[in-house]
């Protein structure tokens, strides 16, 4: 099963520096050169990452394939069906 947190297989793999906790922080940081609001964009969407649970993620990507759709796609028709469905209960 693929895991989720490992982002090789899409070629976006990050590369972050660990901290070991052995390794305290600085008594200071040199801000001077840094640029206020350089990765603030006003009105940006967030979308949140939803983690599927191994099995569930293996169905739903069968399908996707035998439908020939991502499976965010997928998901989403899914969500919307049921999203139909309790606004005609209420």
């Amino acid at each position: 099963m693929p895991n989720p947190n490992d982002l090789s297989a899409s070629g976006n793999k990050r590369r972050r520096k660990t901290i070991s906790k052995s390794e305290p922080m600085k008594a200071e940081y040199d801000f001077s050169k840094a640029e206020r609001g350089k990765f603030y964009h006003p009105g940006a969407d967030f979308s949140f990452p939803i983690y599927l649970d191994p099995d569930v993620n293996e169905f739903l990507s069968i399908l996707a394939k035998q439908k020939q759709v991502d499976v965010q796609d997928l998901v989403n028709e899914w969500l919307r069906v049921n999203m139909k469905l309790i606004e005609s209960i209420r």
